[in-house]
């Protein structure tokens, strides 16, 4: 009978011992799930952190860059709202509506710049006082644009443009490849000089200078005398348009000077603001790269 009973007890006991071996397995195996789970969740809350993060420079980006150029007014806090987005005009901006920025700077300090209003405007008619000979100040000429009345609005417009400061910097240094224009201004030099060239030739493209800059080749042939073609030469160096004469031949033939030089004018390459690829990785690598913007 006590044998009877002890085997019951031992089978009991064994009977315990697999339910409790059962019982740790199930928790150690719940418990290593939820770790694996719990690593996972970190890994992906890191991960969307991080997108959150890409996401939140890029907007911070757009806006600081509205604010520096003066495209919108400042937004009440610190990133513009889509609200403010969607209400701004930039053609009803004033001056004084976007202090110290790149459109402020340009408009009231450069576009009154004394050096600038007179280098190039002065030989333009329309840019000269009749009584005083002078050259109209950017102050003249933004008052009578603003005192014109519905039929010489236009006009004044037209006119204030053509002989604002600011036209003197595209003349100098023009944003495009314009071969026609380098060859008409050559011309004006050529007959403000007392001569007039049989022909003007482009060189093709040249070599540039700096990154940015275009070159244009040009070659110029001056068969007259001395005096004249001193005038030449000096008008071209004194001329708005930066020409640079690379290579000259001289030479003397009865009692005139035969030159055929090569020479070279520069322009602005076409700039172009470029959205960035930003991709964001699993690994934690951000990897950028020109193109649409957007994070993944």
């Amino acid at each position: 009978m006590a044998d009877k009973k002890k085997l019951t007890d031992k089978l009991k006991i064994s009977k315990a011992q697999k339910y409790m071996l059962g019982a740790v397995a199930g928790a150690s195996l719940v418990l290593g799930v939820c770790l694996v789970l719990s690593v996972y969740f970190l890994k992906l809350i890191k991960f969307d952190g991080k997108v959150i993060g890409a996401k939140d420079d890029a907007i911070k980006g757009y806006s600081d860059t509205i604010k520096d150029i003066g495209v919108c007014r400042r937004p009440r806090k610190k990133l513009y709202s889509d609200e403010e987005i969607k209400n701004c005009v930039p053609d009803s901006l004033n001056v004084d509506d976007v202090p110290n920025t790149l459109r402020a700077n340009v408009l009231s300090n450069m576009a009154s710049n004394e050096n600038l209003e007179t280098v190039g405007r002065s030989g333009i008619g329309v840019c000269v006082d009749s009584v005083t000979g002078e050259a109209l100040s950017y102050e003249a000429l933004l008052k009578r644009y603003e005192n014109s009345t519905s039929s010489n609005q236009e006009r004044n417009f037209q006119i204030f443009t053509m002989c604002s400061a600011l036209r003197t910097i595209p003349d100098a240094l023009p944003a495009a490849k314009n071969e026609l224009a380098l060859m008409a201004s050559v011309d004006k030099i050529f007959k403000i000089s007392g001569w007039e060239p049989d022909s003007i030739m482009p060189g093709g493209d040249a070599e540039s200078l700096l990154p940015g800059l275009g070159a244009i080749g040009l070659n110029l042939t001056l068969e007259t005398n001395l005096q004249t073609t001193m005038r030449v030469l000096q008008n071209i160096e004194r001329s708005i348009r930066e020409i640079n004469i690379e290579r000259a031949t001289v030479e003397w033939s009865g009692g005139e000077l035969d030159v055929h030089a090569s020479a070279t004018a520069y322009y602005t390459d076409i700039a172009g603001l470029e959205e960035g690829l930003v991709t964001v990785r699993g690994n934690g690598n951000v990897r950028k790269s020109a193109g649409e913007g957007s994070t993944e």
